[in-house]
């Protein structure tokens, strides 16, 4: 899952979002303060964690938040964050998103004979519309469809060839190695599922740090930047290209950034067991 930690820690500091956790009174007064309402702050952070899309509130008073006070709140951004996600409505809703992207077994396929079968039952089914229907039709296109028997009733005929080639041997047996193959495929994306989001939100949250760190590493604060058009964009082309997660970064600012790196390392080896 690409889209990770990053969510909480710059998307909100680079519009300086506080993340806050309504009992904190002080905290909660910045919340009111933006106008945020508590339940869309907690959707945020949880959308922000599944990793599902960046997700953070954009009211006008975000903007007029000065950077100088935006270093200063990532310690209670963190603190919400952690204790958010030891919360049992985020264990809930995690296990629910869990559910959600466990991949589907794959359906057994139906034998030859059930194959056939269904066949000509729609085979016989249409043969005898069709002939209901011509009793009722004009006789220019009752002519027409006198061609249309003869062929209904040719395919049903041809399901008992033993020389059809669509229920022969090898064709079961083709269709009983595709479904080992699904099989297999579904053992793989289930292990994968389950490494990737365990029954508990820990490694999930792990990982994200991780990767949150990883982009974080090689920031250009000092990029300049030209306006081009209605928008402002790199001097350096090459940064033109880097993700909006590196972008996002370089809107927040070393010292936040700095900030919320800090906090993110000693998050991770608190997960990792203080080594």
């Amino acid at each position: 899952m690409k889209k990770i930690f990053l969510a909480i820690l710059v998307a909100a500091f680079s519009m300086g979002f506080h993340f806050i956790r309504i009992l904190e009174s002080d905290a909660a007064d910045i919340l009111r303060k933006l106008n945020i309402p508590e339940p869309i702050a907690r959707n945020c952070v949880f959308y922000s964690f599944s990793g599902l899309y960046l997700s953070y509130p954009d009211p006008a008073e975000l903007k007029k938040t000065a950077r100088s006070d935006r270093t200063a709140i990532v310690q209670k951004i963190g603190e919400f964050a952690q204790v958010f996600t030891r919360s049992a409505e985020f264990k809930k809703r995690y296990l629910e998103y869990r559910e959600s992207m466990k991949p589907a077994p794959p359906q057994t396929p139906k034998s030859l004979a059930e194959q056939k079968q269904e066949q000509k039952e729609n085979i016989q089914k249409a043969i005898r519309e069709t002939e209901a229907n011509m009793k009722s039709l004009p006789a220019e296109t009752r002519e027409s469809l006198k061609e249309v028997l003869p062929m209904l009733r040719e395919q049903l005929k041809s399901l008992d060839d033993p020389g059809n080639p669509a229920y022969s041997r090898d064709m079961e047996e083709m269709i009983k190695q595709g479904y080992e193959n699904e099989k297999k495929e579904y053992a793989e994306k289930l292990a994968k599922w389950e490494k990737d989001l365990p029954l508990t939100p820990e490694n999930m949250i792990r990982g994200w740090l991780r990767e949150f760190l990883n982009q974080t590493r090689d920031v250009d604060f000092n990029a300049k930047l030209i306006t081009k058009g209605d928008k402002m964009v790199f001097v350096n082309d090459a940064y033109e290209q880097q993700s909006s997660n590196w972008k996002l970064c370089y809107r927040a600012g070393k010292e936040t950034v700095e900030a919320g790196r800090l906090f993110a390392s000693r998050w991770l080896k608190e997960l990792d067991g203080g080594q």
